[in-house]
């Protein structure tokens, strides 16, 4: 290829980005504002934490019970109650196969209304695959993390704006 080949070549690139820089500019979806958080979730005080029928990783049964219960303990955000009609909101946390032909984990958070059944709110998290067993048990950790600073980011940032009343208060 001659040397004006090339030039010519890379100034069509040239012309070519800058026409689509402004239409990939224009082509941007905008901003959402955020959905409002349901009261329900702000507000709570008790809770109850439901065991979510889990697959079990690494070969431990209600391994993302225990962690998530162990980890909202340790936060001291929240009254822990014995049973689902004392809470404010019931917290059922499990782990979900996504592929069963590679193993790909999930955590699901569901956030419900005791008094109507009604779910309020779901998070997942990912839980990155692994090849080795300490390497999986790091990744599960990560995601719990992940999956309780999910919950922290939407109870505490609305009440921060709204001027709800944390539940400590």
């Amino acid at each position: 290829m001659t040397n004006s080949a090339r030039t010519a070549i890379i100034c069509l690139a040239v012309a070519i980005a800058f026409v689509a820089a402004p239409m990939a500019e224009t082509q941007k979806t905008p901003d959402v504002p955020p959905a409002p958080v349901p009261v329900q979730i702000l507000t709570a005080r008790k809770i109850f934490i439901a065991n979510g029928d889990s697959d079990p990783v690494l070969g431990i049964p209600g391994l993302a019970y225990g962690e998530f219960y162990a980890s909202l303990k340790r936060l001291g955000i929240y009254e822990f109650v014995q049973t689902p009609a004392d809470a404010d909101v019931v917290l059922e946390v499990r782990t979900e196969i996504a592929f069963r032909t590679q193993e790909v984990y999930v955590l699901r958070l569901a956030i419900v209304d005791p008094k109507t059944s009604i779910l309020l709110w779901r998070i997942t998290e990912h839980v990155e695959p692994w090849a080795r067993e300490a390497t999986g048990r790091k990744n599960f950790d990560e995601a719990m993390a992940n999956l309780v600073s999910d919950l922290n980011k939407l109870i505490v940032s609305p009440r921060a704006t709204t001027g709800a009343t944390t539940p400590s208060s």
